[in-house]
């Protein structure tokens, strides 16, 4: 499964890749926005979805340091 797509590599006809499926609730609008991409880019949704998550996944790593880090829990003996 090809798991680094970005959203340059959909403009480029890919072969066949196997997906797994996974359910996720996202609000109307942003299935819209995914639905105009995909369709812009001549793709499927799945491909972009994982293009954009991918996308966002790569400017969050070079942003990291603006966000604080998360508290981290104690564990509890017993």
């Amino acid at each position: 499964m090809r798991t680094n797509i970005r959203l340059s590599d959909l403009r480029q006809a890919a072969p066949h890749i196997p997906w797994k499926l996974m359910n996720v609730k996202v609000p109307d609008t942003v299935l819209e926005r995914i639905d105009a991409v995909a369709a812009a880019l001549d793709c499927a949704k799945s491909a972009a979805v994982i293009a954009l998550l991918n996308e966002g996944l790569d400017a969050f790593g070079t942003r990291r340091k603006e966000f604080p880090a998360a508290p981290t829990r104690r564990r509890r003996r017993g």
